[in-house]
């Protein structure tokens, strides 16, 4: 049975209810089992139909069960929201913070940082940190694309705590990581806006 008539095949309610997740996903690209349990389950089990929904698109569609999230993501890079220079960064920071805290935790556990620990990398790397319309910002498109979450009201304090998504191995993956802090490390004193016009195109999202 193909991936239409496996939609067919569903309840009236079923199929309003997948219809609703796919929208998401074309949406969000990333669909996190703690934020969102019940879809997630749906998906799960009807991945077969989903599966072929997204095959038909040509979008590659990954069902990380090891994870907990499902991740999918389009060919054409005119569907990929281009991140500017500030969210680049942003994101490159937290997805480096998000490797090394998960190397000492289970599969089971989400890595947690730390406003005061997101400032020390900056830092540690040279970059200017952030004003506080931007820290709000970028907190917010991370929340969106349900890639971390912030577990206290106070952005701005240092003392802020946040989660880390297992998706973040899904947005950017160890070699683009290791090449992109490989180049922040050599351009940390002198050559910065060199880096910055490198890292403007990557990490995209669709």
């Amino acid at each position: 049975m193909d991936g239409l008539r496996l939609i067919e095949s569903l309840s009236e309610s079923e199929r309003d209810r997948i219809g609703d997740f796919l929208n998401r996903l074309l949406s969000n690209n990333i669909l996190v089992k703690e934020k969102d349990r019940d879809a997630y389950q749906f998906i799960r089990r009807n991945r077969e139909a989903v599966q072929a929904f997204f095959r038909f698109l040509k979008w590659d569609f990954v069902l990380d069960e090891r994870h907990d999230c499902v991740f999918v993501q389009g060919p054409d890079s005119h569907l990929r929201r281009s991140l500017n220079r500030e969210e680049t960064l942003w994101m490159l920071v937290i997805r480096l913070i998000y490797q090394e805290k998960r190397e000492s935790l289970s599969i089971s556990e989400y890595p947690m940082t730390t406003l005061h620990e997101i400032r020390s990398k900056y830092e540690t790397f040279r970059i200017p940190w952030l004003n506080a319309t931007a820290l709000d910002r970028l907190v917010r498109l991370c929340a969106r694309y349900q890639l971390m979450e912030a577990l206290d009201p106070d952005l701005r304090s240092d003392d802020c705590r946040f989660r880390l998504f297992h998706s973040w191995i899904h947005v950017i993956d160890m070699d683009e990581l290791r090449a992109i802090t490989e180049r922040i490390e050599s351009y940390g004193s002198g050559r910065g806006e060199d880096l910055f016009d490198e890292v403007d195109a990557q990490t995209p999202i669709d």
